[in-house]
């Protein structure tokens, strides 16, 4: 580490410092003078991408965290944080677009999934939002957009699909109201019926 990313470094955690001691605007400063000392220090620009979207100067924030995501392409925070600044500017197939990247770089990341999903969603293209929640893992929190895939289905009568998607909600949070009467009203089982083998 040389002088200028010492120098950098220390602006760096100085930034930090304020920030957490709700010194925001003196927070920024610092993270300015480091990347205008180390322009590589990636955690800066991420910091400050954060800052500027809070501050709703979001071609700023975009900026920033494009440098963090250039210095680090795997930084899947930085990228989950482009994707909410392009949400906030109404950017929804650069956002649908951040969210690929990221859940190729991390296949399970339920946060990026549950997003892609929900997007996919509501612009109608149901098996693809299918598809993004199963890139993620079966959280809770995932039972109601399996619920709301299921009444989608219902309404495009795909019953089979409609009876999966609920059943799916039901693993995701076992004896979920919703999920079930979904499942009543289509004179289905709450449970999986047994495999062949096992009856």
């Amino acid at each position: 580490m040389n002088e200028l990313q010492r120098a950098a470094r220390g602006h760096f955690e100085r930034g930090n410092a304020l920030d957490e001691n709700g010194d925001r605007s003196r927070a920024i400063a610092e993270w300015l003078e480091a990347v205008h000392l180390d322009p590589d220090l990636a955690a800066a620009h991420y910091n400050l991408g954060i800052a500027f979207a809070e501050r709703g100067e979001s071609q700023i924030a975009e900026e920033q965290l494009r440098l963090a995501i250039g210095l680090d392409p795997f930084d899947t925070e930085a990228r989950l944080e482009l994707v909410r600044n392009y949400l906030d500017e109404e950017q929804t197939e650069a956002a649908i677009n951040q969210l690929r990247q990221i859940l190729n770089i991390a296949p399970g990341d339920g946060e990026a999934a549950r997003l892609l999903a929900e997007l996919y969603l509501d612009q109608g293209r149901v098996d693809e939002s299918v598809g993004a929640l199963e890139s993620g893992g079966m959280v809770e929190e995932d039972a109601d957009l399996w619920v709301e895939l299921g009444r989608v289905y219902e309404a495009e009568r795909r019953f089979e699909d409609a009876i999966l998607a609920y059943r799916r909600a039901l693993v995701c949070r076992p004896g979920y109201t919703p999920a079930e009467q979904g499942l009543v009203g289509l004179d289905a089982p709450t449970d999986e019926p047994p495999a062949p083998d096992e009856k």
